[in-house]
């Protein structure tokens, strides 16, 4: 958590609230939303294809062509566990090089593939049983990284990110970036990070964001703290003007009232978009 004193003021509840929907509509919601994939149905394929698309965007890949070996796998019929499982080592490469994923292509090859073979041959090719038979939180980390020769701590994370509320036993750490970002944006405090979580769902649940969910807000913090936050990319940032942060460079304060409206108008702009 950063100890910068400049960012040790917090917004009001109203405010944060404001601040943490414009922070959706401009960085963008859950990657398993932008995919198409239905996670609150609770469906193990629905599941899985999220799981493949979190070890793609977990990966070294750049995240544009983590993306675009996703829909490649979807448009070649590779996205089931059993048939990800069968398919051969040289073909899942093929795929990945079509989509621009050139360096570490045989490396992701075979997580994808040992992954799907190990819920094959563990859960009878059904994610969801992976999650019934873990016994916590931390069990489940542990069984979703043993799947194959061990799937990478970062892709377990993103995962479990956006499978919070899908699965009782999903519980992931904090990002460093989301926090950060977080207390720069006024909304968090410093304040210990294991309570920082609960601190910023507690927020979120508290005011109606629509459809959105806290998913979709802890992957949007994740993006600005990384994006933005870690190298102080504050000109370019599309939530400079609402950053305590920057407020005390003498950037006008801007009022929740002011925030609220705002938000509507970026909400209209992004179905404008589409």
């Amino acid at each position: 958590m950063s100890k910068n004193p400049a960012v040790e003021q917090k917004l009001g509840e109203a405010e944060a609230s404001a601040v943490c929907s414009v922070l959706v509509t401009r960085l963008g919601g859950s990657y398993s939303r932008l995919l198409g994939i239905n996670l609150a149905g609770m469906e193990s394929d629905e599941s899985f294809k999220w799981f493949a698309a979190a070890v793609l965007l977990g990966s070294p890949a750049s995240t544009g062509s983590a993306l675009a070996a996703y829909r490649e796998m979807e448009s070649q019929g590779t996205l089931v566990t059993r048939d990800l499982a069968a398919v051969d080592h040289d073909v899942m490469v093929e795929i990945l090089l079509l989509s621009g994923v050139k360096a570490y292509g045989g490396r992701i090859a075979s997580t994808l593939r040992l992954a799907a073979e190990s819920l094959v041959e563990e859960y009878d090719a059904d994610i969801n049983r992976l999650h019934f038979f873990a016994e916590d939180a931390d069990d489940l980390v542990r069984r979703l990284r043993r799947l194959g020769r061990t799937v990478p701590r970062r892709s377990v994370d993103l995962f479990l990110r956006e499978m919070q509320g899908v699965w009782d036993k999903a519980r992931p750490r904090l990002s460093d970036y989301a926090a950060e970002a977080a207390c720069r944006l006024g909304i968090l405090t410093v304040c210990r990070k294991c309570e920082a979580g609960e601190r910023l769902q507690s927020l979120w649940e508290g005011f109606d964001h629509g459809a959105r969910t806290y998913a979709d807000f802890e992957v949007a913090l994740v993006r600005l703290g990384e994006a933005f936050c870690e190298t102080w990319r504050c000109n370019a940032c599309p939530m400079s003007k609402l950053c305590v942060s920057r407020r005390v460079t003498r950037r006008p304060v801007v009022s929740w009232e002011t925030l609220l409206s705002q938000e509507q108008c970026d909400r209209r702009n992004a179905i404008t978009r589409r």
